[in-house]
């Protein structure tokens, strides 16, 4: 209770004065830039103060099966820890968030300097048209696409629940799926104060290759992300 305590505190503090002060900067700065002044120094101060307050550390496997070419990465989602950690592993990343995080009084502008596809999940067939839509402009710009198919937060009892966005990116890009699977609520769960010590692990799958139906897709997928 008090280390999680403390870093609530330490960690947002932090935070807030970093997005801050580099409030300014971000409106002359490119995504990348954005990224490089920004997401990925949050993302280490958060890394740090899981470490050393609440004695949460990570581990990456397999990063090697992700091809040295545009991807889209399909991650089980659980915690607020994924939302960061992808910032120090895949360069040029659009990442795929609920729209209304664009509506942020300041967090909305990072979100929408970094580039990031916007999605209204109140309507699932405007949400798969707005995917496509700036999946197609986010691959022509050469990036890679972070989507969390189950559209929220899960726990693991509600794993392989997916929405269409993935397979949509999938059939209309046809560029290959690296699925990735995490542990990340088991440590930092969903709507929780507490954070539990241990290792958060984010391990990667084999791709899933282009040219699969949606039936088949998904099998593969839940395959990947739910077997170990």
């Amino acid at each position: 209770m008090i280390r999680s305590a403390l870093f609530n505190m330490i960690f947002w503090l932090g935070f807030v004065l970093h997005i801050t002060i580099a409030y300014p900067i971000v409106y002359f700065s490119s995504p990348e830039m954005v990224s490089i002044i920004m997401y990925r120094p949050v993302t280490r101060w958060l890394l740090f103060c899981l470490k050393y307050i609440t004695n949460i550390r990570y581990e990456i496997k397999n990063q090697n099966k992700i091809p040295n070419t545009q991807v889209i990465i399909g991650c089980n989602h659980q915690s607020t820890w994924e939302t960061f950690i992808f910032s120090i592993l895949i360069n040029n990343l659009a990442i795929v968030v609920k729209k209304e995080l664009l509506k942020k009084p300041i967090a909305g502008l990072y979100f929408k300097r970094l580039e990031c596809i916007p999605v209204d999940r109140s309507s699932p067939i405007t949400a798969i048209k707005t995917i496509i839509k700036f999946g197609k402009i986010a691959f022509e710009k050469g990036k890679s696409i972070l989507i969390f198919p189950n559209g929220t937060r899960a726990s693991n009892e509600e794993e392989g629940e997916y929405k269409s966005g993935i397979f949509a990116l999938y059939k209309t890009l046809k560029i290959p799926v690296v699925p990735a699977k995490l542990n990340s609520g088991t440590h930092w769960p969903r709507n929780s104060f507490i954070k539990t010590p241990g290792t958060i692990t984010l391990e990667f799958k084999d791709p899933i290759l282009p040219g699969l139906n949606k039936e088949e897709f998904f099998k593969e997928f839940a395959k990947r992300i739910i077997v170990n």
